[in-house]
């Protein structure tokens, strides 16, 4: 159960003509979620957003600390959390 406020949609990076890296949402409309200039974080739209944006380290390293050798977390939420660590990665989820 989610409890985010944050943006729910799911979003994607793409890089502008001036170089700068736009943080959009995948609906139709493409909303502007935060603009990245290197390593500096130029522009968020919600306060909630830069929230999440903070909160990304520490939710990778508790994903990426995660086991399942025995099998216990099931399938269906094992996918998302490997998805997730892709995503972060640079990578693309797994089929």
């Amino acid at each position: 159960m989610s409890r985010a406020k944050a943006t729910k949609e799911e979003w994607h990076v793409v890089e502008d003509d001036e170089g700068f890296l736009n943080v959009h949402t995948m609906h139709t409309d493409g909303d502007l979620v935060g603009c990245i200039d290197g390593d500096v974080c130029l522009m968020v739209d919600r306060v909630e957003d830069a929230a999440l944006i903070a909160a990304a380290p520490d939710l990778y390293r508790a994903l990426d600390n995660l086991e399942n050798d025995d099998g216990s977390i099931p399938d269906h939420a094992w996918r998302l959390v490997l998805d997730a660590l892709a995503k972060a990665s640079g990578g693309a989820a797994q089929k």
